[in-house]
């Protein structure tokens, strides 16, 4: 998969909190899971809702490494929940605990604004943010219709943990205020989240769950600032630090930060 690169990266982040503000608020596709009625017996106690970042589109198999997803995770996720994993066994099995993902239907994550190096076309960049406001138009009630179709196709009615990177943090607010407000919402993970610093523009101010808000210094999309920008402008390779969320921990868990530790432990507490 082709990640988004520095340019582009920086101006969806400004364009995230345009569209955020304005509504007030690479491997192989596989076939998704079978999400035919089970017995009540089956139904898992606790459902992993997640929402990835932009162009972070392909799709993964299931497994036990990642929740038995429905492949919708996106990479950066995919990479936590491996890790995850990883230092806490079997903290996923089908009767439990899963990982249900918003899918590409319900929330396109798109945000495409040119090829790594290229100067930003003005074209381009309008067709771009247009695709980025129809995704997140599509992702804000996807994750609320995500639910309702996942529960009336099994009718399990499990407790919920949102998970999710970048834009997805941003997807998953309308579904966790419903979720909350029916006491099945037992708390949030979110890496380089675009609210980290203003999380009271996705709550409302008001959170009666826990939420564990991972911020990787010099994120410049959750640690915005001069430094961080021109860090993520002039990495050759990515956007910085935002584009590395547990690269190297999944690799090798004792490479993992005290950070990742940090947040690796904050999901498996609330599943547990």
């Amino acid at each position: 998969m082709e990640r988004m690169r520095p340019r582009r990266t920086v101006v969806a982040t400004v364009a995230l909190a345009f569209v955020i503000g304005g509504a007030g608020t690479a491997a192989a596709g596989t076939a998704q899971p079978d999400l035919a009625a089970v017995s009540a017996d089956d139904c898992p106690e606790v459902v992993v809702l997640t929402a990835r970042g932009s162009e972070e589109n392909d799709t993964y198999p299931a497994s036990a490494s990642n929740g038995y997803s429905n492949g919708y995770e996106g990479e950066t996720l995919h990479r936590f929940l491996d890790y995850t994993t990883q230092v806490h066994p079997d903290l996923f099995d089908e009767t439990n605990a899963r990982v249900l993902a918003v899918d590409a239907a319900r929330y396109p994550a798109r945000f495409p604004v040119g090829e790594a190096g290229e100067d930003i076309d003005p074209l381009v960049l309008v067709t771009g943010v247009g695709q980025f406001a129809d995704s997140m138009a599509r992702g804000l009630p996807g994750g609320i219709e995500t639910v309702e179709d996942y529960e009336a196709t099994t009718g399990c009615t499990p407790d919920y943990v949102s998970l999710a990177y970048s834009q997805g943090v941003a997807v998953l607010g309308p579904v966790q205020h419903q979720l909350a407000e029916q006491g099945r919402l037992r708390g949030a993970v979110y890496l380089g989240n675009p609210f980290h610093r203003t999380p009271e523009l996705l709550t409302g101010g008001q959170t009666s769950y826990p939420v564990h808000s991972y911020c990787v210094t010099d994120d410049f999309v959750c640690d915005f600032g001069p430094r961080s920008v021109f860090l993520a402008l002039t990495d050759e390779d990515d956007a910085g630090v935002h584009a590395e969320y547990f690269s190297a921990a999944v690799a090798d868990p004792d490479a993992a930060t005290a950070g990742d530790r940090r947040a690796a432990d904050a999901l498996a507490g609330l599943l547990s």
